[in-house]
């Protein structure tokens, strides 16, 4: 007389839809949270970058001035670019000594978060009448 053995092997396509199904549920929940939290973390990565940028130019102008003088002899403004093509000083100062020095203390990739028309970050330097430097940074927000 033959035995008879049962062989379960896999799973019915029942369960597999009913696993199927709990999947799509709990990705209809977790996908909005996490598309926002992406979110608020690639504008916290910019605002980081961008306060690193900043600061790291102060940095510069301070190391420049040390070595060479005033970056702006007088009021006036110089404005540093970052872009496809790499980096350029212009405006009041365009001493190739300071872009190097630029160059050599921000990291490229800080500046890449927006690629807005080509250009990926600006700060502008103008110097006061009192001799401070007001800073501002552009595309990186």
């Amino acid at each position: 007389m033959k035995k008879i053995t049962k062989n379960n092997k896999g799973f019915s396509l029942i369960e597999l839809i009913i696993v199927i199904a709990i999947m799509a549920v709990l990705v209809a929940i977790i996908a909005p949270n996490l598309t926002k939290y992406l979110g608020s973390s690639k504008k916290n990565t910019d605002k980081k970058n961008s306060d690193e940028i900043v600061s790291t130019i102060k940095t510069c102008i301070t190391d420049f001035e040390t070595t060479n003088g005033d970056l702006i002899s007088s009021t006036g403004t110089a404005t540093v670019t970052w872009s496809a093509t790499g980096s350029a000083v212009s405006g009041t100062s365009n001493d190739p000594s300071f872009k190097a020095l630029v160059d050599a203390a921000i990291d490229a990739d800080k500046t890449e978060s927006k690629k807005t028309s080509g250009t990926y970050a600006q700060v502008d330097i103008d110097k006061q009448a009192d001799g401070t430097y007001k800073i501002t940074e552009n595309n990186l927000k």
